[in-house]
């Protein structure tokens, strides 16, 4: 199995032009959804980039580059909107790179998936 790197998935996401966030016609044009407008609107405000000034696919890859530096903090901040199970708190621990905490919380996961109880 070949491992992809964030780069060709990001390429391969490009190459998706209609999906779930917004949709490129025949000119090129491109246009968020109401999902797409939720999901990139403070993603990209937070890189001082306005989603109103972005009408191209080009001009996505060209702010989703100048935004990149927030991706990680973008993540984190959507997982811990969710039910905080040791799972999520788990991904959260590896999102923020709190080493201590990923192995404490993955030795819990482990135990419980073990069927050991840790009181």
């Amino acid at each position: 199995m070949v491992k992809k790197t964030w780069g060709d998935l990001m390429n391969e996401a490009d190459a998706i032009t209609n999906n779930a966030y917004f949709s490129v016609n025949s000119e090129g044009e491109l246009t968020f959804t109401e999902e797409g407008i939720a999901e990139y609107r403070s993603y990209f405000g937070k890189a001082g980039i306005d989603i109103r000034n972005i009408k191209s696919l080009n001009d996505f890859r060209r702010a989703r580059r100048a935004a990149s530096h927030l991706f990680d903090n973008h993540l984190v901040a959507k997982i811990k909107k969710g039910k905080q199970t040791l799972e999520r708190r788990l991904l959260i621990a590896i999102a923020e790179g709190n080493e201590e905490e990923s192995k404490r919380l993955e030795r819990l996961l482990d135990a419980r998936n073990n069927g050991i109880h840790a009181f």
